[in-house]
């Protein structure tokens, strides 16, 4: 294998996930969930101060981008890696 070949991969990957989780389709994404997660859980948290269910629904907010993109950023490794090894396997080094 290359030197430095898993680094590399790794930057591309970061910097692709970088300008998905920045896209305006992606952003438009999160706002639908978060207003909907904030629908639900309105009439749970009435009794909250404002302070209280500004901070309660941010952490909500915080947890859902988290599980997102690193769910996100799980696939995205896994279709790269295997569209990687097609290309190599069946194009590059195809077996006779």
């Amino acid at each position: 294998m290359i030197d430095g070949f898993p680094k590399l991969v790794n930057q591309l990957i970061e910097s692709r996930l970088e300008n998905i989780i920045t896209s305006e389709e992606y952003e438009m994404f999160m706002e639908s969930i978060y207003q909907d997660l904030e629908q639900k859980l309105s009439s749970s948290i009435k009794d909250l101060d404002e302070e209280a269910k500004n901070n309660l629904i941010e952490d909500l907010k915080s947890n859902i981008f988290q599980q997102v993109f690193q769910q996100s950023k799980l696939t995205y490794r896994v279709a790269f890696k295997d569209a990687f090894s097609f290309f190599v396997d069946t194009l590059l080094m195809p077996k006779k």
